[in-house]
């Protein structure tokens, strides 16, 4: 029997719920980036670890989308102020 434990990832700094959260394909290194859409209208990138890299901002409402482009040098969003 194998026992794998997971390790949820804290990555604090908004300030209302996280809506949805999207990953980058893996590094050659084994890395990946994410980005989490909150309704504080401000999308951040992570590192794997759950460090912080930027803040997206800009949106007047709620930002319910973000993908990242397969080579993850782009993000898009989608808010509730209508705007991507």
């Amino acid at each position: 029997m194998s026992t794998t434990r997971s390790v949820p990832l804290v990555a604090s700094g908004h300030t209302r719920p996280v809506v949805h959260l999207s990953f980058s394909p893996l590094q050659q290194d084994g890395t990946y980036l994410l980005v989490s859409s909150c309704k504080d209208g401000n999308p951040m990138l992570r590192e794997w670890t759950g460090d912080w890299v930027g803040t997206f901002i800009g949106h007047k409402g709620a930002v319910w989308s973000t993908k990242l482009s397969q080579d993850s040098t782009f993000a898009a969003t989608g808010s509730a102020d209508f705007t991507a």
